[in-house]
Order: structure tokens, then sequence, then C-alpha cells
């Protein structure tokens, strides 16, 4: 809930600017003050005591932006938290990025819409009075102190507030949807929806994504309601966007670009609403290079990039999770207590499956431990029988059909929990098992 008199600084060399964003805000309710001259805005700052400060990228007849976010790094360097909204008459992509993974709240070109001007900066001011309960209830579970992992949630924080595409990178298993759902958590379009599209389990996703009338094909026999539909106003989660073909990726780049959208034998234009955030465990560059993905759709996807490090390039972190992993667990009936030389011995492991490895370990060793503590013996013991190394002389397919047997096994036959282990949908599970002639011996299809 805004104050009575939230304020506002302006930091423009433009006395025009200043003077018409002053006379905005003035009949907005807001108290406004602007500089023209910028070497003295932190000194400014702290007798003012802004809410939010709006700071022009250029000054004199430097247009590069170079001099708005040597300002922005100043002022984050003193005031952190303070958002500070970007204004350029040179807006580009490359200050846009540059800009949030400076520190900058939202961006905004010249000439802007008064209404959406007055409108950042109160989603600023209201972001801001929530950010403590926020950081503690939205980035829950994203588990970590590295020094890297505080750069992914400032970053995250900062892009949450805007509408900038996403592209989350990282190896399997390293939280790149938990980190997607902190952004659409965090982010305007919250008490929307959240909708994941595993590229992967979709056979046609060209047609998925933008729907179909029954008859406008040859076995579309109903009609298909669009991926776009379905999510609104929310966050379309693209997971894994490499694995689609190269004709859904051309749909889904003129889809972004025109944000409209026609499902197939409808004859009807539909407004794309939602916000784009994909994923992906390949290389994107060496993907392009080998001219299997767009460039031009890489571009609008990763407007801002969010890369995941594995977990063995910030190994502090594995006692966090170890212990998180255990106290979830704990939320049950069994209570079980992870001794200290246990969290030792797991800081030094590599898991190259990451996070996901890490937590089937917990459950596993948690699930069979003997006695109330979980021992090094117990946690070697689980280590060496569940993620030994592949041998050397199976094949891709030979380990894949391993992988999905041990997964069954693990779940114990409950195929959603089976797909969520190997992070694939259930359907292209049923289809991988077909392929390897494998059955759930089991018989649980939960």
């Amino acid at each position: 809930m805004l104050n009575p008199k939230p304020k506002i600084l302006i930091v423009d060399d433009d006395r025009t600017v200043c003077q018409s964003l002053r006379l905005l805000f003035m009949t907005s309710g807001f108290e406004v003050q602007y500089i023209i001259n910028p070497l003295n805005v932190v000194e400014f700052i702290d007798s003012f005591k802004p809410h939010v400060v709006l700071l022009d990228l250029n000054f004199s007849v430097e247009t590069s932006g170079e001099e708005g976010l040597k300002i922005l790094e100043e002022i984050n360097r003193v005031y952190a938290g303070l958002p500070v909204i970007l204004i350029t008459a040179w807006g580009t992509l490359d200050l846009a990025v540059q800009g949030m993974k400076a520190g900058a709240s939202d961006f905004i070109t010249k000439p802007w819409d008064n209404a959406a001007m007055v409108s950042a900066v109160k989603t600023q001011i209201g972001l801001k009075e929530q950010k403590s309960e926020v950081l503690a209830q939205k980035l829950d579970n994203i588990i970590g102190e590295s020094e890297v992992l505080k750069n992914i949630k400032s970053l995250i924080l900062n892009v949450a507030s805007t509408d900038a595409a996403v592209l989350i990178t990282g190896e399997r298993g390293t939280g790149k949807e938990l980190v997607a759902e902190a952004i659409h958590d965090l982010s305007q379009r919250a008490d929307n929806l959240f909708l994941k599209a595993d590229i992967a389990g979709l056979e046609h996703f060209e047609r998925e994504l933008v729907g179909y009338r029954r008859g406008a094909f040859s076995g579309a026999v109903s009609d298909k309601k669009a991926l776009l539909a379905q999510v609104g106003a929310g966050t379309l989660f693209l997971n894994e966007i490499t694995d689609a073909s190269f004709p859904s990726q051309t749909k889904l780049l003129k889809i972004m670009e025109e944000r409209t959208y026609e499902s197939m034998g409808s004859g009807i234009l539909e407004n794309v609403k939602c916000r784009f955030i994909s994923s992906s465990q390949s290389d994107l560059r060496s993907k392009i290079e080998k001219r299997l993905f767009r460039e031009d759709l890489f571009y609008k996807l990763s407007l801002v990039h969010i890369h995941l490090p594995p977990l063995r390039e910030r190994q502090e972190d594995i006692r966090l999770l170890a212990s998180h992993f255990v106290n979830k667990l704990n939320q049950s009936d069994k209570k079980r207590k992870i001794e200290e030389s246990a969290l030792e011995w797991l800081s030094i492991q590599e898991f190259t499956g990451n996070i996901r490895q890490l937590k089937n370990l917990m459950e596993r060793v948690w699930l069979l431990a003997e006695g109330y503590s979980i021992t090094i013996k117990e946690l070697k013991k689980s280590f060496a029988q569940n993620h030994a190394k592949p041998e050397t002389n199976m094949t891709l397919e030979e380990m894949e059909k391993s992988m999905i047997q041990k997964a069954i096994a693990l779940k114990k036959g409950n195929m959603s929990e089976v797909a969520k282990n190997l992070g694939i949908t259930r359907s292209a599970l049923y289809r991988r098992m077909s392929k390897f002639g494998l059955t759930n011996l089991n018989g649980d299809e939960n």
C-alpha cells in the first residue's frame, strides 16, 4: 500500500523532461524532486530519501548509456534495494539487459505513456514495501548462500517485476523450473497461471502452442485449446526450448514479435497476453552454429539470461541443501537427524546429477536409515548403490533404459513420481518405456 506522499527523484539533464515528469507525479499524489547534474545524486538521495529514482541513461551528448549505468551502479552500491527505473530516448535491448544486470528495476523509453509511467513507479514502491517478506516466502525453494546464488537471487528480483523474456540455462537438475516459478511468483502475474510446456513431451509443439479447431487437419477430431489461451495473462514456461523443431521455432518467433496468433482452422486473430520464460540444458550457441536453432529467436528469448551453475561449482551450498531436504522429509510422522560428519562428507562429493541427485539421495537415505541419525556409513552405501557411474561399454540407449528401470524401482511404480524424477512428462515416459519394452511391474499408475 502506498504511503500518503511517496517520494520520487528524477535525474535527467533535460530540464523540460524533469518538469514534465514532476508535474505528472505531483498531480498523481507524489512528492517530487529533480536534479540535472548527476554528480551529486548520492548526496541528494541521502537527504531526500526517495522511494523510487527515475534515472536517465544519457547525459550531455553521450548516447551509449554508459554514464547512466555508472550512476546506477553507484546508487546500488550505496543504497542497495532502492528501486531505480531507467529512462532513455535511445532504448535498445542491449541497454535494457545491461541495466537490469546492473540492478535496475525497470526500463522505460522516451516518449513514455503517462499512465504506464505512474503505474511502473507504483509497482516498484509496492514491491519495495513487500521485499523482505517476498524474499522469505518466494525464494524459499532456492537454497544456498554462495556468492553466485546470491547474485542469481538478486537478478530474479530485478527481472521479476518486468515483462522481459527470460532464458534460464544450466545442467540437468540445477533448478531451472524453480527459478522460473520464483520469477512468476514475484511478478505482477503471480495471480495468473504458471503453465509449464515440456517441449520434448509434445509431439506437435506448434499445434499445441496455437491450438486448433476440429477438422483443421487430418486427425483433428476435436477442438484443442491453445497453450497461449490456457495461460492467459500468466507465464508460459517453455522447458527445454532446444527440443522445438525449426518450423516451431519460426512460429514462436513470429508470435513473440507480433504478440498475436491464430488457432489452426479458426481464422480469428488472438492477442498474446503471457510472459515467456524458457530453459535449456544444451549449449544454445553451439546449436546456433550448427543451424539447429534460430539465432534471432535466441535473442528474443534471452533478453535476460540466467545461468545456473552446477552443484560442483557451489559446493558450499550442499550442506544447506541436504539439511533442507531432511527438514522437509521430517514434516511427516517420522523424524531423522543428519550427523555433522555426514554433512561434511556430503559437502566434498561431486553430484553429476546436481540438486536433483542430492535430493534423491537424501530421500533414499532418510527412508532406509536404521536409526534416528543419518550417518556417513548409510550415505556412502546409498551413494554407491544409486549413483555409481555407468559402465563405459553401455550404449546411450542402454543407459537410458537402466535409468528408467531404477527410477521405477525407487518410486515403487508411481509413474507421476518416476516422470518427475527423470525430468520428463508422463507421456514421454510411456513412449520411452514402449521403446525399450519396459512395463510397470508394481502396477501403481498414479
